[in-house]
């Protein structure tokens, strides 16, 4: 079990569909071997960001309160800028490689082995370098989100409104991310919590689909095949605003009783047709906030020395209609 900083959770993000590596050529400017050592304990001043996916909403939050963060313990902070792109990713770190300004960087990798082929060059530096959203090769630290329970949580949330609702029995869309650690581990956790919770459902499909346009076009695909289905359940919560679309454009009532849709991540819009009394039943998130926290605390801890950093696993939470704490989870993400 990863141990758990008292901080508090962090935020999840989507990843987008990995590039393949051979498409990147890298350097790493040491001869191969095993894994430089750590860095000696020293201040961390400067953090770098390496947050790939711009495009998704939660990254305008997700930046905008770790700035915040970081300011309030005088700490400098800087974002990369890969536009999704695995190619921009590797040439924007091995630049922030050799910045004498540069402390520590925090990559969430579209490609963990591509990505960790530069990992050397960091700590051959000086530097820590600490992962997001999935283990990368020599890393100093890493920072998760309680990726299979987040499955497991919603899977959980689902089988009971389908044992109370559906008498036990429903037919289940998986949209399913398979593109990188945190999409694979969530994925599991949902199928496995849906043999758990609701033994006699059927999961009729799984498809692959992270953006709100990938949920829409595989629900509708698949709703031309079973247009009976009773539940979706996703593994990125942007996937899941699609699939919320697909069914309403398919002529399903968005407040159909019958009719469960969930995912991980707190995407705002589904958050607030859960608030109107809609078909979005369940969600699963980390707090953008505490996550923000956490991306300035670890490496602040490794430079301070501190060991129980390197593994932060953040809790997860599910959100319903019923939370008391709706208002504040919507509020967090349209600021």
């Amino acid at each position: 079990m990863r141990a758990r900083l008292p901080l508090g959770a962090l935020l999840a993000i989507p990843a987008v569909a990995a590039l393949t590596l051979s498409a990147c050529t890298v350097s790493t400017g040491s001869e191969s071997g095993a894994p430089a050592a750590s860095a000696p304990a020293h201040p961390v001043k400067k953090i770098v960001f390496d947050f790939p996916y711009t495009a998704l909403p939660i990254y305008t939050t997700m930046s905008r309160y770790t700035k915040e963060e970081a300011a309030a313990r005088g700490i400098e902070i800087e974002f990369t800028n890969d536009n999704m792109d695995l190619n921009r990713q590797i040439s924007n770190l091995t630049t922030y490689a050799t910045r004498k300004d540069v402390d520590a960087v925090i990559s969430f990798a579209m490609d963990p082995n591509a990505v960790g082929s530069i990992v050397r060059q960091y700590r051959d530096n000086g530097k820590y370098f600490i992962s997001y959203g999935g283990d990368i090769p020599g890393q100093d630290a890493s920072i998760q989100f309680s990726f299979t329970k987040a499955g497991d949580m919603l899977a959980e949330s689902a089988g009971g409104w389908i044992s109370r609702t559906l008498h036990g029995k429903a037919k289940v869309l998986v949209l399913k991310d398979e593109s990188n650690q945190i999409g694979k581990e969530r994925t599991q956790g949902i199928v496995d919590g849906l043999k758990k919770y609701a033994p006699e459902a059927t999961i009729v499909d799984q498809q692959q689909a992270i953006t709100p346009e990938q949920g829409l076009s595989m629900t509708s695909t698949v709703l031309a095949k079973h247009p009976d289905i009773d539940v979706v359940l996703a593994a990125v919560g942007d996937a899941a605003q699609g699939a919320y679309q697909g069914l309403v454009a398919a002529g399903r009532p968005d407040d159909d009783p019958d009719t469960y849709v969930g995912g991980l991540d707190g995407n705002t819009p589904l958050l607030q047709s859960m608030k109107d009394g809609k078909m979005v039943r369940g969600l699963v998130s980390v707090k953008p906030r505490e996550m923000a926290k956490a991306v300035v605390d670890v490496p602040v801890g490794l430079g301070e020395g501190n060991a129980s950093v390197k593994d932060y696993n953040a809790p997860v939470y599910l959100i319903t209609k019923e939370s008391p704490d709706l208002d504040e989870w919507i509020k967090a993400g349209s600021e």
